[in-house]
């Protein structure tokens, strides 16, 4: 028993990295979202200790870029001498490119560690990111390759001299939406010199991932660090583990929340299809249409693929700029009474069920869509996304 509450209280210290999951175009809301935690201890008594630990991250997403910086502090003290005192930021914009699984990365980051002896440590890269797959069984895989400019200031220069190097810096990365409460998420970099491979540092991140609420994680994390040439004095190798609570903001609207719970039972609801639920972005013809938001009929538009909605109640739908092409009829269920099929005009938020024709006229695969206003509200790769008009 004193075994496991020592190891517990052991893991339960928050350090250095937020978020290990690479981030991905379209998993977020447009707009800003982010996380932060904190822990601060003061022991007076037979034990003279003093803890600090905070960190944050702060993220902007549009469809095509994703932004972000993040950054933490530690500074922890007993019987007044220092234990640990280290600080860290990171800047990243990523752009896609081609298609989603192309992208290219620039980033800035500086790193402090007077235990390591590392006055300041900045770095500056640019290079590309590929995605190798996304599929909702297997997760998500990438691969990215970068070159960066190293510069390292040592607190004690006369003995271990400040560094400029150029290094390749290299990293695959996976993650996996276990289910809708728990991820998976495993990071591994590696970064030798580009004119002395000897010369390298290797780290790797493994984190797991409980979504207790929409705003709260309980997040358990692995860490292992290695630098072939470390200052003097300094330990090639450092392993850390972490137990925490992260609170994440910004994540979604009330309507995006609401749409969550709806989605998880849409299988209760008549000709509605809750394994088919995606979503897309609307643009709207508005030449036929005195109020958009009380209509659906117009185009609808996500990447390359585009749903034309007639008033008729039928509609087409195309991929990869027209090359495939299909028919669908399309009908309403008001998610308010949840009785039979209708228009519902007096509902503000309906369900949109899609059944596709083939050429003979024969009811295909059926899909659905939350549709509110100037929304779509959906679930992909087990992810609830929200696009606006």
């Amino acid at each position: 028993m004193r075994f496991f509450l020592f190891f517990s209280l052991y893991i339960i210290n928050v350090f250095a990295v937020v978020d290990v999951a690479t981030v991905d175009f379209e998993e977020s809301s447009e707009g800003f979202s982010g996380s932060l935690y904190g822990s601060v201890e003061q022991k007076r008594g037979s034990t003279d200790k003093d803890e600090l630990e905070m960190g944050g991250r702060l993220q902007y997403d549009t469809k095509e870029t994703v932004t972000w910086i993040q950054g933490e502090i530690e500074k922890d003290s007993s019987r007044g001498e220092k234990t640990d005192d280290n600080s860290f930021v990171h800047l990243r914009h990523i752009q896609q490119l081609y298609t989603p699984d192309w992208a290219v990365e620039f980033y800035v980051q500086e790193k402090t560690d007077t235990f390591k002896n590392i006055d300041s440590r900045v770095v500056y890269g640019a290079g590309g990111r590929y995605r190798f797959f996304n599929s909702e069984d297997l997760g998500k895989l990438f691969v990215g390759v970068s070159l960066l400019d190293e510069r390292i200031d040592y607190t004690e220069e006369d003995i271990d001299p400040n560094e400029h190097n150029y290094r390749l810096g290299t990293y695959l990365s996976y993650k996996n939406n276990i289910d809708n409460n728990l991820e998976f998420s495993s990071i591994a970099y590696y970064q030798p010199e580009i004119d002395n491979g000897s010369d390298y540092r290797f780290s790797s991140l493994t984190e797991l991932t409980i979504h207790l609420t929409k705003v709260i994680d309980l997040s358990y994390l692995i860490q292992f660090d290695y630098d072939s040439d470390p200052a003097v004095g300094i330990p090639t190798t450092d392993t850390r583990q972490r137990l925490s609570f992260i609170y994440r903001f910004g994540k979604d609207d009330p309507f995006s929340q609401y749409a969550t719970t709806f989605l998880k039972r849409a299988e209760d609801l008549e000709d509605v299809n809750s394994t088919a639920i995606v979503a897309v972005e609307v643009q709207t013809d508005l030449e036929d249409i005195q109020n958009s938001s009380d209509t659906i009929a117009g185009k609808w538009i996500r990447k390359d693929e585009v749903f034309n909605f007639g008033l008729d109640g039928k509609g087409s739908y195309l991929y990869d700029r027209g090359l495939y092409h299909q028919k669908f009829e399309w009908k309403l269920i008001s998610t308010e009474t949840q009785e039979g099929v209708q228009e519902a005009k007096d509902q503000s938020t309906k369900v949109v069920v899609i059944r596709y024709i083939d050429e003979e006229g024969r009811i295909g695969r059926i899909e659905n869509y939350l549709w509110h206003e100037n929304k779509l509200v959906g679930l992909y790769n087990k992810q609830v996304k929200v696009f606006r008009r």
